[in-house]
C-alpha cells in the first residue's frame, strides 16, 4: 500500500522517537524492553508491578507506589502504564506544585488509579477538601490521610472519625487511612484500638520488623492495609525490596519517584528475590547501618522540654538531605516547622539525646538544620 511522502515522515518520526524513549528508559535488550514488545491488541501494556488487596477495602493496590513530593506527570503517566495504580498526594507538596502535575497526569485515567491525599489543613474546611478535589480534576479520593505523629490520643479523637464520616457522606472520600512518622508503633496501636482506620501509612525500615511483628499479625487479622513509607529502599539496594513483603499485612510501600531511571530502577527491583538464607543477613546489614541515624521513632520530640519539632528537624537533615539527597524536599518540610518549635529555640541542653534509643547526635543534626535551611 502506498503512502504520501507527509505519512511516511510522520510513521518515520514516530517509530524513531518511541524508539529513542524505550531505549533511553529500559537499556537495549532489558527485559522491560521485552514486556513492552507484548503489548495487548488493545495497545495496554501488560502489567509489571504485583498487587495485593489492601485490606478490607478490598482494593487492589499495585506493591510500588508513587509518591509525589518531587515528581513529574510523565513519570506518574509512565507508572501507571507499568501497572501502579496508588499515587499519594497533598496540597503542600512543592507548594502546590505535585498536585497540580497529577491531576495532568490522571487527565482521562482515573478510573485506573486510587489516589491517596493527606489533609494539611483544618479538618473543619470543608472547602480546603474541596480545592484539593478540584486540583486534582476528580470529585473523590480513595483514600484520605490524617497526618499524626507522637500523639496517639489524637489518632482516637472523635473530630477524626466524625471529620472523615461528614466528607465520606458527601460522597468525597472512600475510606479512611492515617501516615505517621513519629511514635509510629503508639499511633497504629491506637488506630487499631478505634477500629475506624483502612489504611495505616508509617515510616518504617526493614531492620525495625522485629519490633512490629505483634502489629503486622493485628494488621492481618483485622485486614488493616499497611502502605510502608520512608523505607530507604532504593535502586542501588534492590534486594531490600522484596523484604518488605514477607509481611503479608505490609500491601504496598509508598515513595517518591522523580525520574523515569528512577522508576525502572524499582520496577526491577521487585524481580529480585531474596533467599531466606540471606535474608537474616541483610537485615543485620541494615540494622548495623542505621546506628547513629534516625528511625523517626519520636522519642527525642517527647523529651524535649522545649517542646521542639526534634523529630522533624532530624528527618529533614537525616532522612531527605544524607539519605535519600533531595535538598529541596528537606527544606519544603523545614519551613513547614512552625517557628515556635524550631531551630532558633533549641538550648542544646541533650536531653533528646539521652532519650534517643538509637545513639542519634541530634544536636549536630538540629545544628544542620538551620545551617542548611534558615
Amino acid at each position: 500500500m502506498k503512502c504520501t511522502r507527509r505519512e511516511f515522515l510522520g510513521t518515520s518520526t514516530k517509530v524513531a522517537a518511541s524508539a529513542l524513549l524505550g531505549s533511553a528508559i529500559l537499556g537495549k535488550g532489558s527485559v522491560e524492553a521485552q514486556v513492552d514488545s507484548t503489548k495487548k491488541s488493545d495497545g495496554v501494556t501488560p502489567e509489571v508491578v504485583p498487587m495485593r488487596t489492601l485490606g478490607r477495602t478490598n482494593l487492589k493496590i499495585s506493591m510500588m507506589s508513587v509518591g509525589t513530593s518531587r515528581t513529574n506527570e510523565n513519570t506518574i503517566r509512565y507508572a501507571i502504564k507499568r501497572g501502579i495504580n496508588f499515587i499519594h498526594t497533598s496540597p503542600t507538596y512543592i507548594m502546590g506544585w505535585s498536585i497540580r502535575k497529577v491531576a495532568k497526569a490522571i487527565k482521562g485515567q482515573r478510573d485506573k488509579v486510587i489516589l491517596g491525599l493527606k489533609v494539611t489543613w483544618d479538618w473543619d474546611r470543608d472547602d480546603k477538601l474541596v480545592k484539593s478535589l478540584d486540583s486534582l480534576g476528580t470529585d473523590y479520593v480513595d483514600i484520605v490521610f490524617f497526618p499524626i505523629h507522637n500523639d496517639p490520643e489524637q489518632v482516637a479523637s472523635p473530630e477524626v472519625k466524625s471529620t472523615f464520616d461528614r466528607w465520606k457522606k458527601q460522597g468525597r472520600v472512600r475510606f479512611l487511612g492515617l501516615t505517621t512518622h513519629g511514635g509510629m508503633k503508639e499511633c497504629m496501636q491506637a488506630a487499631l484500638k478505634t477500629g475506624w482506620y483502612d489504611c495505616l501509612m508509617p515510616a518504617y525500615q526493614i531492620h525495625q520488623r522485629e519490633q512490629y511483628l505483634d502489629l503486622f499479625k493485628e494488621c492481618e487479622e483485622k485486614r488493616i492495609g499497611i502502605v510502608a513509607m520512608k523505607t530507604k529502599i532504593s535502586p542501588a539496594k534492590p534486594e531490600l525490596t522484596s523484604l518488605f513483603f514477607q509481611d503479608r499485612s505490609v500491601k504496598a510501600i509508598c515513595r517518591t519517584i522523580s525520574s523515569l531511571k528512577a522508576l525502572t530502577g524499582y520496577i526491577e527491583a521487585f524481580k529480585r528475590n531474596v533467599p531466606s538464607k540471606d535474608a537474616s543477613r541483610i537485615i543485620q546489614r541494615e540494622s548495623l547501618a542505621s546506628v547513629g541515624r534516625c528511625t523517626m521513632c519520636g522519642t527525642c520530640t517527647l523529651n524535649c522540654p522545649s517542646g521542639l519539632a526534634v523529630n522533624d528537624m532530624v528527618r529533614c537533615v537525616d532522612y531527605y538531605v544524607d539519605t535519600m539527597d533531595d535538598f529541596e524536599v528537606g527544606k519544603e518540610n523545614y519551613l513547614a516547622i512552625d517557628r515556635r518549635a524550631g531551630a532558633d529555640h533549641c538550648e542544646q541542653c541533650g536531653m533528646c539525646e539521652n532519650a534517643c534509643p538509637n545513639n542519634v547526635a541530634i544536636r549536630h543534626y538540629v545544628r544542620r538544620s538551620k545551617e542548611m535551611f534558615s
